[in-house]
Order: structure tokens, then C-alpha cells, then sequence
């Protein structure tokens, strides 16, 4: 990913991701800057005739595990998907990690997320922990 793919990956995250669900209720301009800032190396775009059609951020580390790097963010334009540059996309994730000498990669995925829990099973991905966020509405 390159400076210049920022407003292309911010505006792919806004029509991929359901904005108010957690996880993805904290996709900003600025998230997409600290990941291209903070650890470029595990930042990436997919592209058709240049343009951008999927992405895949990720940082080298997750919380205060410092032997685990974390992708926190995966899309591909819904006119693109099931063409494997998800698949590419982890992939490549993970090779980088792997190669900077992390003991393990992190994925958060959406608990109604079949296709993404699918995907990342298929890359060698198991379950870890869960934690399932509770809402009680306060207004009708």
C-alpha cells in the first residue's frame, strides 16, 4: 500500500463494513493512517487496471502480546469477491509475519462472518479466544 491507495482503502472499508457492529464501528481516516504509518510492512492492496480493489492492514503486534501481529482489517470490492484475492491477500499477511519472526497471527472476524471465518480456517486459522459484546438498548 502506498500513500496514494489511502482514499481508495478508506472508501472500500466504508461500503464493506457495517459501521455501527463492533468491530468495524471504529473504521476512520484515522485508523487507515496509523496502520500505513505505524507498520507499512504488513499494509497491502489488491488492484484491477489500477485500481484498488481489496486491502488487508495489519501490525506487528497485538495488545501486549509482543510475539503476535494482528490483522485487523480485510476487504475486497464486492464486484471482485471469489477470486481469491482475499485468499492473497492473508496470505501475504501471514508470509510477512512468518518472516518477521512472529510466533503467531491474529485475525478479529465477525461472529456472522461465514465467509471470513471460512477463509481464514482454510489458511490454517483456529478459534482462539472469543469475546461476544453485550448491548442492552436504552432507547425503544
Amino acid at each position: 500500500m502506498q500513500v496514494g491507495d489511502f482514499a481508495d482503502v478508506y472508501e472500500l472499508g466504508q461500503r464493506s463494513y457495517k459501521l455501527t457492529d463492533k468491530p468495524y464501528n471504529y473504521w476512520t481516516m484515522r485508523e487507515v493512517a496509523d496502520h500505513l504509518e505505524t507498520c507499512p510492512e504488513l499494509c497491502f492492496v489488491a488492484e484491477t487496471d489500477g485500481k484498488v480493489v481489496g486491502f488487508a492492514l495489519g501490525t506487528d503486534t497485538f495488545e501486549i502480546i509482543a510475539d503476535t501481529a494482528h490483522l485487523e482489517w480485510i476487504a475486497v470490492d464486492s464486484a471482485y469477491r471469489r477470486h481469491g484475492l482475499a485468499t492473497r491477500l492473508l496470505q501475504t499477511v501471514v508470509d510477512v509475519v512468518e518472516r518477521m519472526g512472529k510466533a503467531r497471527v491474529v485475525a478479529d472476524i465477525a461472529s456472522d462472518n461465514a465467509f471470513s471465518q471460512g477463509l481464514a480456517h482454510k489458511l490454517g486459522f483456529t478459534e482462539g479466544i472469543s469475546v461476544t459484546y453485550f448491548t442492552k438498548e436504552l432507547r425503544g
